[in-house]
């Protein structure tokens, strides 16, 4: 039983050191390794590797739009401050010269060099020791080891240390026209999901993230004096991250309320906050920074509804709820969804709007095409309106990754003739020409939707007024 035991441990210690390899030899050499498996999103085989000059680049160019779109945004007296934050001290140790080459003394060329060490070193010269839920890989000749952990049966997750190439600076005012109290709300979501406050010895708000999106999502909500670092390279199953991590001095005293706000009290507070939410009795603006911090989005980008992850467990407020906190803590924090809307172009923060207001996501389109702002809500969620012309004929579709579990039983429950059709290569949830139309008959919103709809469309394509009419005479029906 004993042998069994360190038989299957010397397999696993086995996988681990030959998915480090593998990863270092990725990250360090691919550009564009195409991938068969589906991306989250995205098409089967498109999935590419991103390894160091692909990701160095990439955020070379989420900071330069940064400062673009920063102009219309940052007040004129406290952009310059931004633009040096920016532009100057987050770059000044992971950006690339102009000759396309990591600057020496960077936090990128000792990425480098780690990476080159672990394949130099080959899968039989790492050494792999397990200590509870993670693996240390240990390299010859190197004082630093890695890490690697497994979040589930599929995934690996493997960060290589950096010694930290820290710089000094200042995060300037930008939230210029926020109340102190909204601000206070803003930092409090942040500091329920993503963000350290002080506690203990440790006297600093500190965070780490490996988006850059979110230093200055973040920092927005905390200004003022800041240590910013690269700290680590992070392998992912399709990517290598950089990890930054942040800390800002001076907030021990202002958030003392905090302090105790750690692993599942912390935890226990967030779902308080989304359960008052629910019950439209929550702090709204929190909720914002909740959801830019933990927010679920990949599957639901079609649904005004807004979910968490907190811990292990999903919790989300559905859409009567979420539309309503969304509104009102965009009229309050205005300046803030602004700022990260804009400046940072976060998909949360879009998707936040979208849950709000009902905006349309953005897509691709043709010369002469214009984007087709109709939903109609079929059982809770928003299915995106369309025509087939040489039909004549509206439906109602929403793709079927992107409707949370349960929702097509309960659709055909309450009626709807829902089926599954497939559309250059995606499955999508279809509600029917017919089901729309019985429905509509005794739905106003549902007509006036699809009235307004069959007009946008009879504008193109006038078989589409018999649609126009029909749906006018139900409205004058008993």
């Amino acid at each position: 039983m004993v042998g069994e035991k360190m038989m299957r441990n010397e397999e696993v210690e086995k996988v681990v050191r030959e998915e480090v390899w593998r990863r270092a030899a990725l990250s360090l050499y691919a550009t564009r390794t195409e991938d068969k498996r589906k991306a989250r999103g995205g098409k089967k085989g498109e999935i590419h590797y991103r390894g160091l000059y692909d990701t160095v680049s990439e955020v070379d160019w989420d900071f330069t739009r940064f400062l673009i779109n920063g102009y219309s945004v940052v007040p004129d007296e406290v952009y310059p401050r931004f633009h040096r934050f920016i532009d100057i001290d987050a770059r000044k140790y992971l950006l690339l010269n102009d000759d396309s080459k990591p600057r020496e003394g960077s936090a990128v060329v000792e990425l480098r060099d780690r990476l080159q060490a672990i394949v130099d070193a080959t899968e039989d010269g790492l050494k792999v020791e397990r200590h509870g839920r993670v693996w240390h890989v240990y390299v010859p000749g190197e004082n630093w080891y890695v890490t690697v952990s497994r979040p589930n049966a599929k995934s690996w997750r493997v960060r290589v240390p950096l010694e930290g190439f820290w710089v000094e600076s200042e995060f300037p005012k930008v939230l210029v026209n926020t109340p102190s109290d909204v601000l206070r709300s803003l930092q409090k979501g942040w500091l329920l999901t993503d963000v350290t406050p002080p506690h203990g010895r440790i006297s600093d708000v500190h965070f780490s993230t490996t988006q850059s999106w979110q230093l200055p999502a973040t920092l927005a909500s905390f200004p003022g004096e800041v240590r910013l670092g690269v700290t680590a390279g992070i392998l992912g199953s399709t990517r290598l991250s950089i990890q930054w991590q942040a800390r800002v001095d001076g907030y021990e005293e202002e958030l003392g309320w905090a302090s105790e706000l750690i692993g599942e009290v912390k935890r226990a507070e967030f779902r308080q906050l989304v359960e008052r939410c629910k019950e439209l009795n929550g702090d709204s603006v929190a909720l914002t920074t909740a959801f830019l911090g933990d927010g679920e989005l990949e599957f639901f980008l079609k649904l005004r509804v807004l979910f968490f992850k907190v811990g292990h467990e999903d919790i989300y407020l559905p859409a009567e709820s979420a539309i309503a906190n969304a509104r009102l803590a965009v009229e309050r924090a205005s300046e803030y969804v602004r700022f990260v809307s804009l400046v940072t172009k976060c998909p949360k923060i879009k998707h936040f709007l979208f849950v709000g207001y009902g905006l349309p996501q953005k897509r691709g389109k043709k010369d002469g095409q214009r984007n087709n702002p109709f939903y109609a809500e079929v059982a809770g969620a928003q299915l995106h309106l369309v025509y087939i012309s040489t039909r004549n004929h509206v439906y109602a579709r929403i793709a079927v990754e992107a409707v949370p579990s349960g929702w097509v039983e309960e659709a055909r429950a309450q009626g709807w003739d829902v089926r599954v059709v497939r559309m250059g290569g995606r499955e999508y949830y279809q509600v029917t020409h017919a089901s729309l139309m019985e429905h509509a008959c005794h739905d106003e919103a549902l007509r006036i939707t699809l009235l307004a709809f069959t007009k946008y469309k009879a504008e193109r394509y006038p078989k589409a007024q018999s649609l126009v009419e029909r749906l006018e005479k139900l409205g004058t029906e008993d």
